[in-house]
């Protein structure tokens, strides 16, 4: 019962932190909104053979080995654990804030809030590498293949993983995964998107 209460409680939080914030549950891509960030403000140390503490952000499956497993330096899920989020997150006075010192003095530059936050969103949904091409059907945890799901682009590229339900022609109705159904503004959502809810409704 307590499990029960805990999953329909954590539903909830999530409905209304869409409604209030619907931008920030659609899902981040890495290659679009991460990597960029890493390039910029990471790989001046964290490139290449030689990159600073072993942790190299600029190959995929380098970095790939230090998300998890026994040396992480982002725990997936836990952002909160996550010694990219937390070093980065640091007061530059800190001498263990990322980038430190000396790379500052070289021009390197910390992220900026916004970007912190995109990086431990990215990493609180499971820091994952892939992300579906939109209009793509997902398949169940079972393998087989659901609903139709699809993915929405909002007006800012971010992306998100729903069925459609129904769309009154201002808001799209979208059913997240655990079966909570959610109303989104159109106008928010790309052309492409858009373009689709309209035909999906006219179906």
């Amino acid at each position: 019962m307590k499990q029960e209460a805990l999953l329909k409680s954590s539903l909830i939080a999530a409905a209304i932190n869409f409604l209030l914030h619907p931008e920030s549950a659609l899902a981040i891509d890495f290659k679009e909104d991460i990597r960029p960030i890493l390039s910029d403000k990471c790989f001046k140390c964290h490139s290449g053979p030689r990159a600073k503490g072993k942790l190299r952000m600029d190959s995929d499956e380098n970095f790939a080995k230090r998300i998890g497993g026994d040396d992480p330096v982002i725990v997936p899920g836990d952002a909160v654990s996550s010694l990219l989020a937390v070093k980065a997150g640091l007061p530059r006075s800190n001498g263990d804030a990322m980038p430190p010192p000396p790379a500052r003095e070289r021009g390197a530059e910390a992220m900026t809030t916004a970007e912190l936050n995109l990086v431990k969103q990215w990493i609180a949904d499971g820091a994952k590498f892939d992300a579906s091409e939109e209009g793509e059907p997902a398949t169940s945890a079972e393998g087989a293949m659901a609903e139709t799901v699809y993915t929405w682009v909002n007006t800012e590229n971010k992306k998100l993983e729903a069925q459609f339900v129904s769309s009154d022609g201002t808001n799209v109705t979208l059913k997240m995964e655990g079966g909570k159904d959610i109303s989104y503004p159109l106008a928010k959502l790309n052309a492409e998107s858009q373009a689709l809810a309209k035909k999906l409704a006219a179906e």
